[in-house]
């Protein structure tokens, strides 16, 4: 950091009533290329506009680009770096919200629709973080696309039925846990049947844990998903319509579609090797990184796919218009190999594990922070869950 940039902050430390220890963090954005910032730079919140060159020259904004001046706005906040907001779960008919604090979360919703959802779900200062519809019809502003991509959820499609079109098969959850030996109060497990509509007959099951957490930065879910075996063999079909997916706020969508109200968009993505914007879809990578603004406020989400995981690094069904998706069978459509070459056939009784992590901040995260967020995602080990007794 430029000696400038310390005199300034001192001298702005003096004359406003927040101290720089409290106030709110933003990060710069890394291209990650050679003319890259110091990844661990960020910007200090305060109502001010700094003009220094020399700052300047330390940071670029969303787009790459040099900007002129930097405006830095005062926190709404005080954050605590270290500090994590105790979650709790609390159900009721058909959903479970989680709560940080006296603030919702998100919600899990596994009677109202063809599969279970996570929606709404909001980043640290109730920033919504995925498109409204088809749950909420009156929003402005939204295209209305792709009934099926419902906020947060999990599908494929297998053995030729569509479950992700949420034609011919549906989700049915049979059970949810929260209570759990030890007293975990951020842990979630569901028990669902995927069955064929025409003939009612279940093909697989899945068995899904959630852990929640966050702090006034960001807020985390953490997933492990098992898709079982129980009914017989079954295929996840080489589509690239899957697996672990979000549809995330039109603000977030990379190219704008005036013709159904999306005018203006703020949307920037790259992923963990260096990929940007439309070139993001069907490339493997580790992680998958969109950022922009949201109703003003910046804000980011990134997903993590885990190094044990089915050929990782995954390769991403990551649209222009705001769909990302974690999804390691599309290699006809993503790679170009032939018809079938993704497809997985998981014999009677086995079982394939995916386990990914998802994140949404408060702010532009970097891609040398979200890097780093990574190998400690690649580092964890998931705690035993056994039934409270």
């Amino acid at each position: 950091m430029k000696p400038s940039f310390l005199l300034l902050l001192l001298a702005l430390s003096f004359f406003l009533p927040v101290s720089i220890a409290k106030a709110q963090i933003i990060p710069a954005y890394d291209l990650g290329g050679a003319s890259k910032p110091n990844p661990d730079v960020r910007l200090v919140a305060f109502d001010t506009t700094i003009e220094d060159p020399q700052v300047i020259d330390e940071v670029v904004n969303i787009n790459g680009e040099k900007p002129h001046s930097i405006t830095v706005k005062r926190s709404e906040f005080q954050t605590g770096q270290d500090e994590s907001s105790a979650v709790e779960l609390k159900a009721n008919e058909g959903s479970v919200d989680v709560m940080l604090g006296d603030e919702l979360f998100t919600t899990f919703d596994f009677k109202t629709y063809n599969k279970p959802i996570l929606y709404p779900i909001y980043a640290p200062g109730q920033i919504a973080m995925t498109r409204d519809w088809p749950m909420k019809k009156d929003t402005v502003g939204e295209s209305h696309d792709h009934p099926h991509h419902k906020s947060m959820w999990i599908s494929h499609e297998f053995n030729g039925i569509n479950f992700w079109a949420e034609r011919g098969g549906t989700v049915k959850t049979e059970s949810v846990e929260t209570d759990f030996a030890g007293g975990p109060s951020n842990v979630l497990r569901s028990t669902s049947s995927w069955v064929k509509d025409d003939d009612g007959q279940t093909l697989l099951t899945d068995q899904t844990t959630w852990w929640f957490g966050g702090d006034e930065n960001s807020r985390w879910i953490n997933c492990l998903v098992s898709f079982q075996a129980t009914h017989g063999d079954f295929q996840f079909d080489d589509t690239k319509e899957g697996v672990f997916a979000i549809r995330t706020h039109p603000d977030l969508r990379l190219t704008a579609k005036p013709d159904v109200d999306v005018k203006e968009v703020f949307g920037s993505a790259i992923n963990s090797e260096g990929v940007t914007g439309k070139e993001v879809w069907g490339k493997p990578a580790k992680w998958m990184l969109y950022f922009g603004k949201i109703d003003g406020e910046p804000a980011s989400i990134a997903i993590f796919d885990h190094p044990t995981n089915l050929r990782h690094p995954t390769t991403w069904h990551a649209r222009e218009y705001g769909l990302v998706a974690a999804n390691p069978f599309g290699m006809h459509h993503f790679l170009g190999k032939e018809k079938g070459a993704g497809a997985l056939i998981v014999a009677n009784g086995d079982s394939l594990e995916l386990r990914y992590r998802i994140e949404f901040f408060r702010g532009i995260a970097t891609a040398a922070m979200i890097e780093k967020k990574f190998q400690e995602f690649a580092n964890e080990s998931l705690p035993n869950l056994s039934k409270k007794k």
